[in-house]
């Protein structure tokens, strides 16, 4: 019977077949992959423990993710916030500059007006003559426009003139027309970013810094400027006080809130025969 097998064997060989190598039962014993310790069972619970702790490491993998990304996200919003607050003092200061500068070159009075409830401000000037009263405004509370009327009706009915003399302008102490300055960025209500807020401003011709109403930095023909400090604030709590020095109109920006001067009941930062 042997015989016959590789008779069989020798005939597929020489028909171009490949020898077919047998193997004893040891041999293929040997090749068989180990099995691990009680049989299908073991694998099962040992693949399950593989499973499971792949799933731990791509939870922890995905939570350090998230607190990698959301930590990113503050740090952009904090950064985008904080330079925000940056670029308004910025802007805030070039215009005070300009104003000082246009007041020498055009010979006339500029002033900065901060509508703190509308959290803007803007450039004006008047060709007039033009003088702040001497009695300095109290309160925190700035003109409204409800006291821009009144103002208005009582100066007419004082002066029942269509056009006031310099010595009238003088006396009523702020009675010039001011008027946009359209000719530069400027004159246009600039409104600050959402996040930045308009919180305190205060002028040599105020006894208290207003949180409210509108409030005038005004800047003269002869190179002086009110003595001043603006504060804006953002969401975040930083705050940026910007000082306007009034011999020189240099504005300088601190990084905390600035206490008010005490100025003297005559000191408003100008020289004699500023207007």
């Amino acid at each position: 019977m042997n015989d016959a097998a590789n008779e069989g064997a020798e005939a597929l060989v020489g028909q171009g077949a490949p020898p077919r190598a047998y193997s004893s039962s040891a041999e293929v014993a040997q090749r068989r992959p180990a099995r691990c310790i009680g049989g299908r069972g073991g694998r099962a619970i040992r693949d399950r423990t593989r499973s499971r702790g792949l799933t731990l490491i791509e939870i922890l993998i995905s939570l350090g993710i998230v607190a990698l990304v959301t930590s990113m996200a503050v740090i952009g919003i904090s950064s985008v916030t904080d330079a925000q607050l940056r670029s308004s003092a910025v802007e805030m200061a070039g215009a005070m500059k300009q104003s000082y500068d246009r007041a020498i070159m055009q010979h006339r009075t500029q002033r900065v007006v901060f509508d703190i409830d509308k959290n803007s401000w803007w450039m004006e000037f008047s060709e007039s003559p033009f003088a702040t009263s001497k009695e300095k405004m109290r309160g925190e509370e700035g003109t409204s426009d409800e006291v821009k009327e009144a103002e208005k009706d009582k100066k007419k009915s004082r002066w029942d003139k269509e056009e006031k003399s310099q010595v009238e302008a003088l006396l009523e102490g702020g009675s010039a027309a001011f008027v946009p300055d359209v000719e530069i960025d400027g004159g246009k209500p600039t409104r600050l970013p959402g996040d930045v807020h308009l919180k305190r401003v205060w002028t040599s011709h105020q006894e208290e810094a207003f949180t409210t109403g509108t409030a005038y930095l005004h800047f003269w023909k002869s190179g002086m400027a009110e003595a001043a400090l603006i504060e804006l604030e953002d969401d975040g709590g930083d705050i940026v006080t910007l000082e306007v020095q009034p011999l020189t109109g240099r504005v300088r920006t601190y990084p905390k809130r600035m206490p008010v001067p005490d100025l003297g009941d005559d000191d408003d930062g100008r020289k004699d025969g500023d207007e």
